[in-house]
Parts: C-alpha cells; sequence; structure tokens
C-alpha cells in the first residue's frame, strides 16, 4: 500500500541539485524512517529518466553522474504502479478541474486519491491549484 504518492521532480531533487533538493532529501528521508511506502504512477520513471537526459544534454551531468543517479533513486525502493482506465479517467477530470491542457500532473493526483494517499510535488502552482479547489492532500515541496 502506498502511503504518499510523489511526483517526478520531486524525485529528479534527490539525484541533482536542484532548488528544493535539501527540503525533498529531508521529507523523504523522514518519510522512509517512519516507514512509509513512496510510489507514483509508472509515469515517474519516464519523467525521471527525461530529467536526467535533459540535464546530461544541457552539460549539467556526465553519464556516470547520471548512472549514479538512478543508483541513488532506485535504493529507494519507489512503487511504480500501473494505470488503469478508471484512472485514466480520474485524470482526466483532475485535468479539468486544474485547468490543464495535458495530463501528466492530474495522472499523480488521481492516483493519490484512489489510494488516499497524500501527494507531494515540486511544483508549488499545481499545489496551489489543487489547494483553490479545496484539495487538502496535495503538498508542496516547499511546506516540509
Amino acid at each position: 500500500m502506498t502511503d504518499i504518492v510523489v511526483d517526478s521532480n520531486l524525485i529528479a531533487a534527490i539525484a541533482i541539485p536542484l532548488p528544493y533538493s535539501d527540503a525533498a532529501q529531508k521529507l523523504i528521508a523522514e518519510w522512509k524512517k517512519a516507514g512509509f511506502v513512496i510510489g507514483g504512477p509508472v509515469l515517474w520513471e519516464y519523467e525521471f529518466t527525461t530529467v536526467l537526459r535533459r540535464a546530461q544534454y544541457h552539460g549539467l551531468l556526465t553519464m556516470e553522474q547520471m548512472a549514479r543517479a538512478l543508483q541513488r533513486v532506485s535504493i529507494l525502493n519507489i512503487q511504480s504502479l500501473l494505470p488503469s482506465d478508471g484512472l485514466h479517467r480520474s485524470a482526466l477530470g483532475w485535468a479539468e478541474r486544474l485547468k490543464q491542457s495535458r495530463a501528466y500532473d492530474a495522472q499523480y493526483m488521481a492516483l493519490a486519491e484512489e489510494l488516499n494517499a497524500e501527494f507531494w510535488t515540486s511544483d508549488k502552482r499545481l499545489a496551489n491549484g489543487a489547494r483553490s479547489l479545496g484539495i487538502n492532500w496535495v503538498h508542496w515541496v516547499g511546506e516540509g
């Protein structure tokens, strides 16, 4: 059972230096110490790999650093959960409520809702958008 859903950029902060890396590392360490299970839609893996490649393409990471980043994240044992038709429908509904043209962020929201889990994101705008809808289980990494 997944207790906390996280987005790929929050996970990326564990592997590469980002403005919110310290906060993300602290949160994940606390969750792991408390025995929480961390997960996300399988989409997080593809998005995380893209973040690494983009950083390498722009000269911010070497191939060796990318390999180490993958290893660091791998030991966190983040669950990758497969979607269902119902989850996709829920994501489309979330994207509409959040007035987003894409449903990537909404996949995380739909999964957290389905699992009755908290959702932590590095996207302050997404967290604020959820709050404006009265959603209290979506959190921005800067809150931690």
